[in-house]
């Protein structure tokens, strides 16, 4: 998320800015601190940007619910239902109003930096009496005088000669060391960075460094005291961020580094002390990303011990009336599972329609309604929350009887002008369940088999959602997304039978792996 990634960006900023000013802000190594000031500015940008990833390998048996659970971070589309048959939003969707609102800001302050360019070219075709190369000569009534803008030179024309050479000078080094790309890149970040606080010391301490750089070389072709009264008797307030004035107020740190003795080189030693600065920023906000590669393992090599695992399902599919196992049998012996299932939405709650018409709820309660018929083959108990199309609060959906577990059955749609969410299978649980440990253990089986699946991409994570179902039920409980109803290659997928049943076996696989009581 850009947000986090800024913030990121800003906490860096904050450290290299620090270390500027305990360690090299009073040094008179100017090109250096220069250096210094654009570099970090640079990584500050970088260092959060990098993606670091870790992949491990692990050997699995077939049909292993993994050890580790795996989240995805990105958003969550589906949302609570109300009473009233209303959808809950509760992502805002502050993110989107922050976002907004950050970029109408940033939009401002670049349009204002853009409109102080402009006023300079007005100023300049205004008020300039002559131009010679580069020196612009500018009448008494200009706003714009005694400073550099780009590659030009601008001079108030009643100055006398001597003073007038000096301010060209002083002016020719900002253009020489391209000041003025300094000054435009620190002001398209500070309009990035507004929020930041840190980010106009940032600015200042450039703008600062800049006069220090042309007061040195000034000061190598004039008398120290006659130039600081030149300073002090030009000064003015700053009013322009996108030039380089000759004088500016306050000028308390250019007289003091107009006078002071030049730092010894072996102070040079002090940049050294940056590298551990720099090597926080990258332990700190280096991104890393754990990629976990399960490997099977062959089937010599799996345990002796393991439970034998059932063959859930032929992939010899019958093209008139679909039978996926037809030697298919219990998957439990003695105790008789119970899976509760929920189809999403229902009666006034399903508004949300797929490309092809058909309703969200409709779908849910047919790839139910197979799902059902599938458990059965194998002696699952299945208790369905609805087998009609008819309006359930979502409390009144929570398991009120024992179970071994609870799947509620979704179909995911791209709402108007939203971005376009993951198009295939997602598994969603909730980490405010205090059962949150069994239900990774459910979502993760599912998961790992739902992977199998071709034709139809599944996400490789779960996903974490604070959904009331998910969050309240007292047994273990995931939400299937069983994809896109908004993408035409996905509903024309789902729309048929077979691959309704192949999902569903798959899922069937994952909670019997789960229930550890199978045959």
């Amino acid at each position: 998320m850009i947000l986090i990634y800024l913030l990121k960006v800003s906490a860096c900023t904050l450290i290299f800015f620090a270390a500027y000013q305990l360690l090299l802000a009073k040094l008179t190594f100017f090109n250096l601190n220069r250096a210094y000031l654009l570099l970090m500015l640079v990584l500050s940008f970088s260092i959060p940007a990098v993606t670091i990833e870790n992949r491990y390998e692990v050997v699995v048996a077939a049909q292993e619910i993994p050890s580790k659970i795996v989240y995805s971070n990105d958003g969550v589309i589906e949302q609570d239902g109300l009473e009233g048959g209303n959808v809950v939003n509760n992502t805002i969707h502050w993110n989107e109003v922050f976002m907004y609102g950050y970029c109408l800001i940033l939009a401002a302050l670049v349009i204002r930096m853009l409109l102080m360019m402009a006023n300079i070219r007005m100023q300049l075709r205004k008020h300039t009496i002559n131009q010679d190369g580069a020196v612009i000569l500018v009448d008494g009534k200009s706003t714009i005088k005694n400073c550099s803008f780009f590659n030009r030179i601008i001079i108030d024309s009643s100055l006398e000669r001597a003073k007038r050479q000096l301010v060209i000078k002083h002016e020719s080094v900002h253009v020489k060391q391209l000041h003025a790309f300094d000054k435009l890149l620190v002001n398209l970040i500070t309009a990035i960075l507004w929020f930041n606080p840190v980010i106009y010391f940032w600015r200042n301490a450039i703008d600062h460094n800049h006069e220090f750089l042309a007061d040195r070389e000034t000061a190598k072709v004039a008398d120290k005291k006659e130039y600081a009264s030149l300073l002090l008797n030009l000064a003015m307030p700053a009013q322009n961020l996108v030039v380089n004035s000759f004088s500016k107020l306050p000028l308390k740190n250019r007289i003091m580094m107009l006078y002071k003795e030049p730092n010894v080189k072996l102070q040079k030693l002090a940049y050294l002390a940056i590298i551990p600065v720099l090597l926080i920023c990258c332990m700190a906000f280096v991104n890393r990303e754990e990629i976990i590669v399960a490997k099977k393992a062959p089937v010599n090599q799996a345990s002796a011990d393991a439970p034998k695992k059932p063959n859930v399902y032929a992939m010899n599919y019958l093209n008139g009336n679909i039978n996926v196992n037809p030697n298919a049998r219990p998957a439990f012996k003695e105790v008789e599972p119970t899976l509760i299932i929920d189809a999403g939405h229902g009666g006034k709650d399903g508004a949300i329609s797929a490309l092809d018409g058909q309703k969200e709820k409709d779908l849910n309660l047919r790839a139910v309604n197979i799902l059902k018929i599938e458990a059965a083959k194998r002696g699952i108990k299945v208790i369905l929350t609805r087998n009609t199309d008819e309006y359930i609060s979502l409390r009144d959906r929570l398991p009120k009887q024992e179970a071994t577990a609870f799947i509620s059955i979704h179909h995911n749609a791209t709402l108007a002008n939203a971005a376009a969410p993951f198009g295939g299978i997602e598994v969603y649980v909730s980490k405010l369940n205090g059962n949150i440990r069994s239900a990774e253990d459910l979502g993760a089986g599912i998961l790992g088999q739902l992977k199998q699946l071709k034709g139809l991409e599944v996400k490789d994570s779960l996903k974490d959602a604070n959904l009331l179902l998910l969050r309240e039920s007292k047994i273990p409980a995931v939400l299937i997304e069983l994809g896109n109803i908004s993408n035409r290659k996905t509903l024309d997928y789902i729309n048929q039978e077979k691959n309704i049943r192949r999902i569903s076996n798959l899922i069937l696989d994952g909670f019997v792996a789960f229930s550890k009581r199978g045959c």
